[in-house]
């Protein structure tokens, strides 16, 4: 009786022992399931940053107010010379042109008109183009 009664008692023991276990695992599981998602996986935060920030470009867009065709050329300033290379264009009258993805920097801007093959200023002048802003700029008769 004494071996029956022992035998009972360690499998009732076993048993216990066995609920409390699956008790800590459950409430281990609850306690992950339960925690926020971004402690969970730690990935490095990745700051974003607009394509014209990365190359230090901007656009610059010129409005011909005037009657006649407008010959604008930029010069891009390096230290206390401008490069050789030159950005001209010509809009036609009651017209505009964008130019894009201009480097930023100071550049030397001159404005002409042309009529029966004559060039006439109209204004000329420095101007700082920062990355990521977008130059508008009109041409009216008067040369404002």
């Amino acid at each position: 009786m004494v071996v029956i009664i022992s035998i009972n008692a360690i499998a009732q023991n076993n048993t216990a022992a066995n609920i409390i276990e699956g008790g800590k695992t459950l409430v281990e599981l609850v306690r992950v399931f339960k925690m926020p998602r971004y402690t969970m996986s730690l990935q490095p935060v990745v700051e974003k940053k607009d394509s014209c920030a990365i190359k230090n470009v901007t656009d610059f867009t010129i409005k011909n107010s005037t009657e006649e065709p407008l010959l604008v050329s930029l010069y891009r300033r390096n230290g206390n010379v401008y490069e050789v290379g030159v950005l001209s264009l010509k809009i036609l009258p009651k017209n505009q042109e964008t130019i894009y993805e201009i480097k930023a920097g100071i550049y030397n801007m001159k404005f002409e008109t042309e009529a029966d093959d004559e060039k006439k200023m109209i204004r000329q002048g420095e101007i700082k183009l920062i990355g990521c802003q977008h130059i508008f700029k009109e041409i009216k008769k008067d040369g404002s």
